[in-house]
């Protein structure tokens, strides 16, 4: 096989400096094919891929350019109705700010094949079915359904996509979240523009790979068959990380009037050197006189370096906001963004350091990927992989990261999505790598008391939520964002067995972000039990338990991420009428993770004679990333928190 597919590779080269290429033949769509009713491999998939392919080709436009071209051609065999949606297929394709440089899309085709009387029935998409429009500023859409799809059915669409951006082909992608049988894929270009290609998770996956270069010309083909389905897990930061796929940037070049190649790749030294002097990023650090006044006003009132440091980075969190934009550079001057008083995150952090500077702190930028952008490949420094940049002082000894676009956040707490491991601090001939760890963790306390009224039908409710650390935050957050009524709707719902839930919310309304807030609702519960043959059965934990497991999987491929430690503590308390008693109690248990990285802590005790059960589960992981080896541990102690939330104090009459 690798012998005939090579032959193709060569016999394809001779095309590839043209703009306009033939997709290749493929095997026609078979009967046995359509009466296919599961995927062997995989008898849970709702479809499969049965071929994925793709084309690449760099070429030079009639203007002398470099533009790149794009061939794709998808067939789907359609097992179950929940992938009916896999008909429909929408294609983003992205304009600069000028809307001159503007990717295209043609050749637009598909067919659903169906197998009815014994026959092959074939239905082609009508071109007036293709719609196309307008996503964004930045993107226009395109978006077809192929006609007549239903279970059993086999559909294939192609179409090509041309791009006047070589300079950063698009990734491919061997692995989706359904199985492929056979994905392939071609890259072509001029041997004066040299791309570095780099392999994601494809290590021993592959069953063909080679390069060859003719006729000035480099071509390099993969294949890659059987490949299972990514399927989403809870707790991944970003399931893009761990894809299969290649990536490829453009490292060197040269062209008409060049006496020599420009390299484009560069170490870490000359990374960190071009972005402190880039104009949209190190180079925007400056003074701004209109602060001059504000910086000596602070510098006679604090003394004390930490806390100067921390008054400044107040007043920008204070009286700056977040566009909810996460750039690495820079679209506007930082006397701009403080004269308007908002802009992105970055250019509100480098905002930050200018005025730091300018009251006598030294303070530098950090440039980081955020959780949403994907992690960073150390091995190959690489400007697309950073999207953001925070704030970073070292006080006393003491390195702290910086962020201002939350107002919610207390000094020296970043927010969730810049919780990725480390970041590149960047100091002239000084620049490192920093870890990126939060001194706090995600914590809540939830007491719970529960009395039964005069009519036994009936109990007294009273639930409060104390917020801690990152859990404080999200709370302050959603209540600032919903407003105060609809935050209070959100827990009637939850505790929608509550009549008439009053909600009640302490601390929210303070300006300090160290006052905890509180949420306290109170109401009649009737439905607060259930009663089996003249029993009672009263739930240990009735509301916020952990009743379902997250982790169901009997093995994990990725890294359990709960982006910071966590710590819940729940208290139940049910005070009992006079003439019932206890006839079941659930057992305490204490379960340990390995080298302490955590515990789930679960007891029952009575009180004043039976009449007060009080129930405490705590549950506590003191890592925020747990490895693919600690998973069968962390799955052991969910298994206990589970089966402990749902199990029941039993109640008879005397």
């Amino acid at each position: 096989m690798k012998k005939i597919t090579f032959l193709l590779l060569m016999l394809s080269m001779a095309f590839i400096a043209n703009a306009q290429q033939e997709l290749p033949k493929f095997p026609d769509v078979k009967v046995e094919d359509l009466k296919k009713k599961e995927y062997v491999k995989d008898s849970s998939a709702e479809a499969y891929i049965m071929m994925n392919y793709g084309n690449g080709w760099v070429y030079k436009n009639s203007e002398g350019g470099y533009e790149i071209a794009y061939q794709y051609f998808t067939r789907i065999k359609v097992l179950k109705k929940s992938a009916f949606e896999r008909a429909t297929k929408t294609l983003f394709l992205y304009k600069d700010d000028t809307q001159q440089n503007i990717e295209t899309v043609e050749n637009v085709k598909g067919r659903t094949y169906n197998f009815i009387n014994d026959g092959i029935t074939i239905e082609e998409l009508d071109p007036k079915d293709v719609f196309k429009g307008k996503y964004d500023k930045s993107y226009d859409k395109v978006s077809f359904t192929l006609p007549k799809v239903k279970e059993g059915s086999i559909i294939e669409y192609s179409y090509v996509v041309r791009s006047p951006y070589p300079f950063k082909p698009k990734d491919w992608y061997f692995q989706y979240n359904i199985p492929c049988e056979r994905s392939e894929y071609t890259f072509s270009s001029p041997t004066n523009l040299a791309y570095r290609i780099l392999m994601q998770a494809c290590e021993g996956k592959l069953s063909f790979d080679k390069c060859a270069t003719a006729d000035e010309y480099r071509t390099c083909q993969w294949l890659m068959l059987n490949v299972p389905a990514l399927n989403r897990e809870k707790y991944v930061a970003n399931l893009d990380d761990y894809t299969r796929k290649i990536h490829f940037e453009l490292a060197e070049y040269i062209v008409d009037g060049m006496s020599k190649p420009k390299n484009l790749s560069i170490d870490w030294p000359a990374f960190d050197k071009q972005l402190l002097i880039d104009e949209d990023l190190g180079g925007r650090i400056g003074k701004i006189s209109a602060f001059d006044a504000t910086a000596q006003s602070l510098k006679t009132q604090k003394t004390d370096t930490l806390e100067l440091a921390k008054e400044v980075y107040k007043y920008v969190q204070s009286n700056f906001t977040w566009d909810g934009n996460k750039y690495l550079f820079t679209q506007n001057t930082l006397k701009e963004i403080f004269n308007r008083k908002t802009g992105s995150g970055t250019e509100l952090n480098l905002l930050l350091i200018s005025l730091l500077r300018q009251v006598g702190i030294e303070a530098n930028p950090v440039v980081i990927s955020t959780r949403e952008h994907g992690r960073i490949w150390k091995d190959y420094p690489m400007i697309s992989r950073f999207n953001y940049t925070l704030a970073h002082v070292n006080i006393k000894g003491k390195d702290v990261l910086l962020d201002v676009t939350d107002k919610n956040l207390r000094w020296g707490l970043l927010p969730s999505f810049c919780m990725v491991g480390e970041g590149r601090l960047l100091i002239s001939n000084k620049s490192q790598w920093l870890p990126i760890r939060t001194p706090e963790k995600s914590g809540e306390m939830i007491n719970m008391e529960f009395t039964f009224g005069e009519k036994e039908s009936e109990l007294e409710s009273q639930i409060t939520y104390a917020g801690v650390g990152y859990q404080a935050i999200d709370y302050r957050t959603e209540y600032n964002t919903l407003g105060k009524e609809k935050f209070a709707e959100k827990f009637r719902k939850k505790l929608s067995t509550i009549d008439k839930a009053l909600v009640e919310f302490e601390g929210f309304s303070s300006t300090d972000t160290d006052v905890q807030p509180v949420i306290a609702v109170t109401g009649k519960n009737p439905e607060g039990y259930s009663v089996v043959n003249g029993k009672i059965y009263l739930k240990t934990i009735p509301y916020d338990g952990t009743t379902e497991h997250p982790f169901v999987s009997a093995e994990r491929a990725f890294p359990i991420d709960f982006t910071y430690p966590t710590e819940e503590t729940i208290t139940c308390k049910y005070t009992i009428p006079d003439n019932y008693a206890v006839v079941e109690l659930p057992k305490a248990i204490r379960v340990t993770l390995p080298e302490d990285g955590g515990r789930f802590n679960f007891s029952v005790a009575q009180y004043q004679g039976g009449k007060v059960i009080i129930v405490t589960s705590q549950i506590q992981l003191k890592k925020s990333i747990y490895g693919v080896d600690e998973y069968q541990a962390i799955r052991t102690v969910y298994d206990h928190i589970v089966a402990k939330h749902n199990e029941m104090i039993v109640l008879q009459k005397k």
